[in-house]
């Protein structure tokens, strides 16, 4: 039986777990960002979604056997960049 923390890095999580919090940080920004309608909160957003894409692009979440996880992920953060989008017109 293998586990899922077979592949953690110095900071002791796994690539999906970095990934699941880079999208949940690019979320809790967005949201802050339409919230307080700060120009800096949403280009502090749209950093952090960019941030969280180039991870979901990395080789080791390509070597994931699990590619639905790394599309639900995107998708999450195509909601976000959609949601700033709005904000900002």
């Amino acid at each position: 039986m293998t586990s899922e923390f077979h592949n953690e890095d110095q900071t002791g999580f796994t690539d999906k777990r970095q990934l699941e919090l880079a999208v949940e940080t690019a979320q809790k920004t967005t949201g802050a960002a339409t919230r307080g309608q700060s120009k800096t909160l949403v280009d502090s957003a749209y950093q952090a979604i960019e941030d969280a894409r180039e991870l979901s692009q990395s080789e080791e979440l390509a070597a994931l056997d699990d590619p639905e996880f790394v599309k639900q992920q995107q998708q999450l953060l195509d909601d976000s960049e959609h949601q700033l989008d709005e904000f900002k017109e």
